[in-house]
């Protein structure tokens, strides 16, 4: 005469959207694929969805995102900063999702059920856009950035060979793709340098900021262990 329906909607959707996603073709991760994903959202007037991270055709990665387009341009600007991944092994799959549907599918749900395969091992293992925060710069490496540590050698765009620390600075901010955190008193800031000879690397530049900061100052790479370039306490990398 009367009995109770149950039904595990989010857990139908989230085996729907695994069947979905694995049933489609990949696409190397770059800028121009972001930029097509970006006309396509346009298009459809939306910007949440969900997404794969591959690497070597291995979903190493899982996501949910309201603005699906810049979560990826940020998992994007990371891995091209990184030792031990090729971006051409990068690849990606990414399903938009309807305002009515985003609701259903669960980020955490759709992590479990990639991870209880055996994939998905980059999900909680440090790979995630959030910067960690000043608080944790002393904290051992993460998983991924002992397996992927930051390229100290990465290439800068064009620098000039006069400028001020503080100008020298806010390039390397805007220009490296890991977190570059620093607080230079203003008088340090004006000071002048003279990068002739200077290879525009993220290291050769980050020790050139430090010898003029003088030696209260300090260098940290924090992909790696406690690697400080010299002095006592500053600029921090990671």
């Amino acid at each position: 005469m009367f009995d109770l329906f149950d039904f595990d909607l989010p857990g139908a959707v989230t085996e729907q959207l695994e069947r979905r996603l694995n049933s489609m073709p990949s696409s190397t991760l770059t800028e121009q694929a972001l930029q097509q994903l970006d006309s396509f959202l346009e298009q459809h007037k939306l910007r949440q969805g969900v997404y794969q991270i591959l690497l070597k055709d291995e979903v190493v990665y899982v996501g949910k995102a309201t603005n699906v387009r810049e979560r990826l341009e940020q998992h994007y600007w990371k891995l091209r900063g990184r030792q031990n991944v090729e971006m051409g092994d990068v690849r990606f799959r990414c399903l938009v999702l309807h305002a009515n549907w985003s609701t259903s599918a669960h980020e955490d749900l759709l992590i479990a059920h990639y991870k209880s395969q055996g994939q998905a091992k980059w999900n909680g293992a440090g790979f995630g856009p959030k910067d960690v925060g000043r608080g944790r710069d002393g904290t051992e490496p993460s998983w991924f950035d002992r397996h992927y540590p930051i390229n100290a050698d990465y290439p800068c765009d064009p620098i000039p060979d006069s400028l001020t620390v503080g100008q020298l600075a806010d390039l390397l901010k805007s220009q490296l793709p890991f977190t570059f955190r620093y607080e230079i008193p203003r008088t340090d800031a004006a000071r002048p340098l003279d990068l002739t000879g200077v290879s525009r690397t993220a290291r050769a530049l980050l020790e050139e900021l430090v010898q003029a900061l003088g030696p209260r100052w300090q260098g940290n790479l924090f992909s790696q262990p406690h690697h400080p370039l010299s002095g006592a306490t500053g600029l921090r990398i990671r």
